[in-house]
């Protein structure tokens, strides 16, 4: 008891924002442990150190805080692929390949990391915060590769709809992506940045 006294204290002393970060972080973490399921109120304090009632004084709701986690794990990667794919000194291609690239670096296939993107994922259906929030993520990051992959055709000579390619590479990528979290065994990251490429080749060279 005089753990979580102190433990609270400490809590209540941070800025607002630290607070908040902390509340996300350890949502993030139970997740990351248990899925949807280890997704409580209870578990999150105790997670994070501190009394129910502060967990509903920054956040109005259980679907508030789930919205913070997933633009919380959902930014710094939308930063990296919008950076990559607005770099003006390196050429389309390098930019897509780069994209590629990091979609199946090994860190993309850390096992709580991707127990939290499949909570997440499970229920950006049902909630609409989650669904504002992937729509907005999902469109940059669809723009992004069709305006790369327009560059990429015109360049060469070819007609593309850059568009729906982009979509059916996304949506290829995601896949595979969970393939290898699934049974990295069937199949390893260097054959699935190959069938990415497998995509692509016969449309824009």
């Amino acid at each position: 008891m005089t753990d979580r006294i102190v433990r609270t204290r400490r809590y209540s002393r941070l800025k607002a924002a630290d607070r908040r970060r902390l509340l996300i972080e350890a949502a993030i973490a139970c997740l990351g442990e248990g899925g949807m399921s280890a997704f409580t109120v209870d578990r999150i304090c105790r997670a994070a150190g501190v009394s129910r009632g502060l967990i509903n004084h920054h956040f109005e709701s259980k679907d508030a805080l789930l919205a913070a986690v997933y633009e919380t794990m959902t930014e710094p990667l939308a930063e990296t692929l919008q950076a990559t794919l607005a770099d003006p000194a390196s050429r389309p291609e390098d930019r897509l390949a780069a994209i590629i690239r990091l979609s199946f670096a090994p860190d993309a296939f850390d096992v709580t990391q991707t127990r939290v993107w499949l909570a997440l994922w499970g229920e950006v259906s049902t909630n609409r915060a989650l669904q504002a929030a992937h729509r907005q993520r999902y469109a940059l990051y669809r723009n992004g590769l069709a305006r790369n992959i327009a560059e990429i055709a015109q360049a060469r000579g070819r007609t593309v709809e850059a568009e729906p390619l982009a979509i059916a590479l996304i949506a290829l990528i995601d896949g595979l992506w969970l393939e290898c979290c699934l049974d990295p065994s069937l199949l390893a990251p260097e054959d699935a940045i190959a069938a990415c490429y497998a995509l692509l080749a016969p449309r824009i060279g």
